[in-house]
């Protein structure tokens, strides 16, 4: 987080790390968030157990957070 002064007012400024934005888009899995995911992946690829241990730390439903972490593994395997 930072403050930053925009056009006189001081505003807040937060940046979710790329890991949690990731995480965002396992729990969705659509067609269009699996595709920026493996976009980010080829051009950075993943950590992917920091990925797991972030699907971990959510309160997805339990079948959601296996399928995450099953698609993630396997863009690791590619």
């Amino acid at each position: 987080m930072q403050r930053l002064e925009v056009d006189g007012r001081m505003v807040k400024a937060v940046a979710p790390a790329p890991e949690d934005l990731i995480v965002s888009k396992l729990a969705r899995l659509d067609d269009k968030d699996k595709a920026f995911v493996e976009a980010y992946h080829n051009a950075r690829p993943l950590d992917i157990a920091l990925i797991e241990e972030r699907i971990a730390a959510t309160d997805l439903d339990p079948a959601v957070a296996a399928l995450a972490v099953a698609y993630v593994r396997g863009l690791a395997r590619s």
